[in-house]
């Protein structure tokens, strides 16, 4: 990214000339912003496979994302018009699965802005050259931007510390972001500030067009005014709780800091340093309903896990499950894996852990029965009746598996049914035609169920 003969104190770090193109219609990546991104239209995907994949330099992980710009559902089809200003991007994270259909997850870090030159080629997926219009550098002078901006920037920064202090400082996450206001150089903080606060994809899409500082500072105060209103609005409005707990999750609205994982705050790219914040709303913000058990319903996670405590299954099944949940609670519901953990704890919810019938051990009964029921057959019918005579004699003994072998149509299943109406339980049949993995009967191991898309037959 930077040249070789750059010099290490303060000097700019140039992304790429030419860059491929992920096209994202329904979100919008400002630089300093951290999003994940669904995949799965051609292009994009061509673009996952054969750059993200495939790549083994950093370079490898830098695209360009363009916001607004629908990429067709077909290879045959033209591309649309493309937005003319985009994001370049570090590809952080890649989540594959086929389930319900082939698709990736990005998780990628807005660094900055560009301007598309050229569209070089179309297929297999759009690559363009590009003018950088953002300066990524080691900011060693964090007065330059006041000297410029003077009232301006100092305005910015007033809104902004106002903004933070009326959330709840006791949580990690706005005390952090307190932290980074008088951290980050202002230069930064509309983008980040922007994708922080509730603002509309067409608002974010204005602040990325916003080439100029200035004009973006001016874009960006009255939003956060906006934000600091209705704060104020719902601060009036909410009833006061006793509990401390619920009053500051529920002040606590919509903002939460994540730094990136791979970045860890600062994100050194060769001998420049640029610094990345990555942010993203929390998932659980105020909800307003007017008693704890209201509230707690509209969470499915946590009716989830009511049902699993009174589902009276073994202690240890019960902890496997709990486990799962605190996952669960952690997970980002865009995760591939998000569908499959929730999947997987219903299903151990609908199993019948409590639910047992009474054998009924009745040879004589048996035997009439099976007579009634089939003819001849007298080799298998005594080999019934012998299993049932051992049961009578021994009740804790943990039953045999009784294989019918025989061609289609001779009656394996129905003397099963038969078995299952004589001890009185009853009777499920699970088909395993064509089933040559055992791993497809027992269950698939966690990272192969990401892929394959189910748990297992049984």
């Amino acid at each position: 990214m930077a040249s070789q003969g750059a010099s290490s104190g303060g000097s700019p770090i140039q992304i790429p000339s030419r860059l491929p193109l992920l096209l994202t219609p329904e979100a919008v990546l400002l630089p300093g912003s951290t999003m994940r991104a669904s995949v799965d239209s051609p292009r994009n995907m061509q673009l996952v496979r054969s750059r993200l994949l495939k790549g083994t330099s950093l370079k490898s992980t830098i695209i360009g994302v363009i916001p607004d710009t629908h990429d067709p559902a077909s290879d045959l089809d033209p591309l649309p018009p493309l937005h003319r200003i985009g994001t370049a991007a570090l590809a952080v994270q890649v989540v594959g699965s086929n389930w319900p259909k082939p698709h990736y997850t990005l998780l990628i870090t807005g660094l900055c802005r560009f301007q598309i030159l050229q569209l070089v080629k179309e297929k297999p997926y759009p690559v363009a050259d590009v003018e950088q219009l953002d300066r990524l550098e080691q900011f060693t002078n964090k007065s330059k931007a006041e000297e410029e901006l003077g009232e301006l920037s100092e305005q910015f920064y007033k809104y902004s510390v106002q903004l933070v202090e009326m959330l709840d400082m006791s949580v990690p996450a706005v005390a952090k972001l307190r932290r980074l206001l008088d951290n980050l150089p202002r230069e930064a903080l509309p983008d980040i500030l922007t994708s922080i606060i509730r603002t509309s994809n067409q608002e974010k899409l204005q602040i990325l067009d916003a080439v100029g500082l200035e004009e973006r500072f001016k874009m960006t105060i009255p939003l956060l005014v906006r934000q600091i209103e209705g704060l104020k609005l719902l601060q009036k409005t909410r009833k006061p709780k006793q509990d401390d707990d619920k009053r500051n999750a529920r002040i606590t609205y919509g903002v939460a800091i994540d730094i990136c994982q791979a970045c860890q705050e600062k994100s050194y790219v060769k001998r420049g340093i640029l610094i990345v914040v990555a942010i993203r709303p929390i998932r659980r913000i105020a909800h307003l309903a007017e008693d704890e058990e209201e509230d707690e319903d509209h969470d499915d996670v946590i009716v989830l896990e009511k049902k699993i405590r009174a589902s009276s299954m073994p202690e240890q099944a019960l902890k496997v499950c709990i486990k799962e949940v605190k996952r669960l609670k952690k997970m980002p519901q865009s995760m591939p894996e998000y569908a499959l953990t929730r999947n997987y704890l219903e299903l151990m919810v609908e199993l019948p852990w409590s639910k047992s019938t009474r054998d009924r051990l009745d040879i004589r009964a048996a035997r009439i029965l099976l007579d009634n029921d089939h003819y001849a057959m007298e080799k298998l019918k005594k080999r019934v009746l012998e299993y049932l005579a051992v049961r009578q004699l021994k009740n804790n003994l943990k039953g045999p598996i009784l294989c019918f072998v025989g061609p289609p149509g001779v009656g394996k299943t129905s003397v099963g049914r038969s078995v299952a109406k004589t001890l009185g339980r009853e009777f499920h049949r699970i088909a395993l035609g064509g089933v040559c993995d055992q791993s497809d009967i027992r269950g698939h191991r966690e990272e192969q169920i990401l892929q394959i898309g189910f748990i297992g037959r049984m």
